[in-house]
């Protein structure tokens, strides 16, 4: 027995929830998998089977338990580190709904590997081949959807991804072992004012929600934001659909509640991910914690003894155009400019309401607009434009699973771009955890000693030892000097 099973066997027997998410097991005489904090009684050793991800628990045939919800224990995912560049970026597309409507010769295609080759990796590195993931994917959003919303089971098919009733119907039996009804029956229904559309996101201990509202509520567009103490309400276009979705805050049950208006609710998934992401839900601070509390610099900006979250934007190409506006400008100043593009956009919104009444223009309507007058240097004008225009022409990417150098590299190559404005869009706009904006005075302040701040290389260097977290550091750095400052209020920019 090596020391890695005995520490996991233990962790079982024990509940020990900080093993959540990093491995899953399987009841042999019942067929249910579970994480380690499953309430149910302890199964003896002889029956158990240990698996690195949900994945490879549903490849051979286990069922999510229906006490534990080993399912919604973090972003799964996230979780599978195969170290193979070609299997991580087709995760990350399936996880966007890639095989909802295309093939598997075209994500092979997408990521320049043949067809055969990507399913060999798929199943050595994660433990099925890539249309069974996506499978299993769907059917356990769905479960998820029949647990903990009020929708009906052919509106749940559709915003699962699934193609059909009886798609859908096939698939979540062979996954999950039971019909839909059968879930369903279990289900605690919720109605959320004119909402048809909600689902309950439970929130980890230690997510401060209300502060990150504050953070948006500072930085919200109007007429396409709006946010209070306890809700953030927005308009979107995703694929094809638009309309309008709500977060509210229930403090007392740690719950957010999603509820989504939209023309077309296979759109439904993709907010629920880009929901957790803005309030950084399902990251691991277990490995973190220990590393930050016992670091004197960053120690400092812990809040409550916790690490701050990192609120991921809800659309990345609207936050890069956002991070650009606020170079060597306050956050007032660029959130007014930032309504005034979408004024000036004037795009039609079928769902307007007295809050809510516009959509933020994408880098292509950006560039069919006159910017004169709203705010706007002619030398900032020429760089939104440029980063626009190369979006479109393929110049650089706006996803998470490109090298962090390779998008530092493209980003900055665009005149105006500097290591501030890559450094803002990758972190916020992109969800990398391993940034560090060396230059920025937010992050300089919080390094200093005797109030002598260090130089970027200095800071650079310092850094170093807090990779792969370094995003979540200048976190801490910010927090330490400011409160809830973070960069976009400081003044180490980029300049002309």
């Amino acid at each position: 027995m090596t020391a890695r099973h005995t520490d996991i066997q233990l962790a079982r027997e024990q509940k020990n929830s900080a093993y959540d998410g990093e491995f899953i097991f399987g009841v042999k005489t019942t067929g249910i998998c579970c994480r380690p904090s499953c309430p149910a009684p302890v199964a003896h050793e002889p029956n158990v089977e240990y698996f690195d991800n949900i994945w490879q628990a549903l490849a051979h045939g286990y069922r999510p338990c229906l006490r534990c919800r080993p399912e919604i224990a973090g972003d799964h995912f996230q979780q599978i580190n195969s170290g193979v560049v070609a299997v991580e970026r087709a995760l990350h597309l399936i996880d966007e709904g890639f095989l909802n409507d295309r093939s598997i010769a075209e994500l092979a295609d997408t990521l320049d590997v043949s067809s055969r080759h990507l399913r060999h990796l798929f199943v050595q590195h994660v433990g099925a081949p890539p249309v069974r993931i996506a499978q299993m994917q769907k059917a356990l959003f769905a479960r998820t959807l029949l647990l903990q919303s009020s929708m009906s089971v052919t509106e749940i098919a559709f915003a699962s991804g699934f193609g059909s009733l009886r798609q859908f119907n096939t698939v979540f039996q062979q996954v999950i072992g039971c019909s839909p009804t059968d879930v369903r029956r279990q289900s605690s229904c919720i109605s959320v004012s004119e909402f048809t559309h909600s689902i309950v996101i439970e929130c980890p201990d230690g997510a401060d929600i209300s502060s990150t509202l504050a953070f948006m509520r500072e930085r919200a567009i109007a007429g396409v934001e709006t946010v209070t103490d306890n809700q953030y309400r927005r308009s979107f276009a995703l694929g094809g659909s638009q309309g309008v979705f709500c977060v509210d805050w229930v403090a007392d049950r740690r719950e957010l509640i999603l509820s989504v208006k939209a023309s077309d609710i296979r759109c439904f998934r993709r907010i629920y991910q880009r929901v957790r992401r803005m309030f950084d839900l399902d990251t691991d601070f277990s490995a973190m914690l220990p590393m930050f509390t016992a670091d004197p610099l960053l120690a400092r900006g812990l809040d409550r003894g916790c690490i701050p979250r990192l609120p991921q934007a809800f659309d990345a190409a609207e936050f890069m155009i956002r991070a650009i506006l606020g170079q060597q400008i306050s956050v007032k100043a660029a959130t007014t400019i930032a309504g005034r593009i979408a004024e000036q956009a004037a795009l039609d919104f079928n769902y307007s309401d007295a809050d809510i009444y516009r959509l933020f223009p994408t880098p292509a309507q950006i560039l069919a607009l006159d910017l004169d007058g709203i705010g706007l240097t002619k030398t900032r004008q020429d760089t939104l434009r440029a980063v626009c225009q190369a979006i479109e022409d393929g110049v650089f990417q706006l996803n998470s699973y490109q090298r962090i150098d390779d998008f530092r590299r493209d980003f900055t190559a665009i005149k105006g771009i500097g290591d501030w404005t890559a450094s803002y869009v990758a972190m916020r706009g992109l969800g990398y955890r391993d940034v560090f904006p060396a230059g920025d005075l937010g992050v300089l302040k919080g390094l200093a000693v005797d109030g002598v701040r260090p130089s970027i290389r200095e800071a650079e260097r310092i850094a170093e030892q807090w990779r792969p977290f370094r995003s979540y550091a200048a976190l801490c750095l910010w927090h330490s000097v400011a409160g809830l400052e973070v960069a976009g209020n400081s003044a180490g920019k980029d300049t002309d």
